[in-house]
């Protein structure tokens, strides 16, 4: 990976690196990084498990320093995850009070049979179907991040989306508990659907 990562960079004026896009993406179902048409790096399980890292915000945090190091701004978590699953925004949204489960029901089933992983970026809601993303901004701070719906709840009248714990850590929500929201329902290509289903619930 390393030398990878010096042959991209050992030119740094090499059209192709300045004019073509540096994002995070899917490769063959797997987060990674590319730029243009070319592949740069996969972060498999061991990778991100041996850096103590979700797989994803390892993906983007490299994407981003890439990006820097080539003179392009970084994209912030919410338009880096959109890029990655092939998200769009849809006009539905809704507000609400948010609050976020973690240890306590870390490695149990959720309502759609997956083992919850609190290191995941996913949520509970009463009724939303299932596999719903929503980009969640926190009106306390203007921070987003976006969810996978996979669980049901919470179940605290007063309260509308139960995130993960982290997802609450992205929109800095963890250690106040509970804050008021906004969600855009998301859109995405089955292929998608269903890398996430296969990967959040394993």
């Amino acid at each position: 990976m390393a030398q990878r990562l010096q042959e991209f960079l050992s030119n740094p004026s090499d059209p192709y690196l300045k004019n073509s896009a540096v994002e995070p993406a899917l490769i063959d179902g797997i987060p990674g990084v590319k730029v243009g048409n070319r592949e740069l790096i996969k972060i498999d399980d061991a990778l991100a498990q041996g850096l103590a890292s979700n797989r994803d915000l390892l993906a983007i945090e490299w994407a981003n320093h890439l990006r820097m190091a080539l003179g392009k701004t970084p994209f912030n978590l919410a338009e880096s995850q959109r890029r990655m699953y092939g998200l769009v925004e849809t006009p539905r949204m809704f507000k609400g009070k948010a609050s976020w489960y973690g240890p306590q029901f870390h490695g149990r089933l959720t309502a759609t049979g997956e083992t919850y992983n609190q290191h995941e970026l996913t949520a509970a809601h009463p009724s939303l179907p299932f596999n719903t993303y929503l980009k969640v901004r926190n009106l306390k701070n203007g921070d987003s991040v976006i969810v996978r719906i996979n669980d049901r709840g919470p179940f605290i009248p007063g309260r509308n989306l139960d995130l993960s714990r982290e997802a609450a850590r992205c929109i800095n929500s963890e250690k106040v508990g509970v804050v008021p929201f906004e969600a855009v329902i998301m859109e995405s290509p089955p292929r998608f659907h269903q890398y996430l289903v296969r990967n959040e619930g394993s």
